[in-house]
């Protein structure tokens, strides 16, 4: 369990664990939540309602359980944020045995520039799953520049872009960034 501090000083602790099932009510509507306030306003009210419903819903996590490995961070007994990975998804990268990807990570909109997503982040390429793998792949949109710098401060390279759609039919763009442990960064 590690502090955080909230906008009065106080240190609130902040706790990462593996997702239960008796999370998936919570997990959902944390997720439909930050979603909508990050992405909301880029699509129709009905393409929204698609997407939450296919993506965030009670049973979309319910089936994610059987594929991914989901972490949740808690402070105070409530989800405040998320990360999902698991095997990689993205169609335009050629993947090698044990490659993974980092599918999700969201943070809950008010307590953004805190830290937590950093925690998620790092808990997930800790945990055995990611830790063992190679190659980590994960997807993000290009005006999200918080998170870009976050995955980049992490390791994280862009290699390219894939095509994704919202809802029941927007085709969108995001950028593909790869964290590759085989290769030693020269930077460094």
């Amino acid at each position: 369990m590690n502090p955080r501090s909230s906008e009065l000083g106080r240190t609130i602790p902040l706790d990462v664990r593996t997702a239960e099932p008796d999370d998936i009510p919570a997990l959902s509507i944390l997720a439909k939540r930050t979603w909508a306030d990050a992405f909301g306003y880029t699509v129709s009210p009905e393409e929204q309602a698609v997407e939450l419903d296919e993506k965030r819903s009670e049973r979309y996590f319910r089936e994610a359980f059987s594929e991914d490995t989901i972490l949740v961070a808690e402070q105070n007994g409530k989800l405040v944020g998320y990360v999902q990975f698991g095997d990689v998804k993205i169609p335009e990268v050629e993947t090698w045995a044990g490659d993974q990807e980092v599918h999700r990570v969201y943070v809950d909109t008010a307590l953004h520039g805190r830290g937590i997503g950093r925690e998620l982040v790092g808990a997930a390429l800790s945990h055995a799953r990611l830790a063992e793998a190679k190659r980590v792949f994960l997807q993000v949109w290009e005006k999200n520049k918080n998170a870009i710098g976050l995955y980049e401060s992490l390791g994280f390279k862009v290699i390219g872009t894939t095509k994704f759609t919202i809802g029941s039919g927007e085709v969108v763009e995001d950028l593909v960034m790869l964290l590759d442990k085989q290769k030693p960064d020269s930077s460094l």
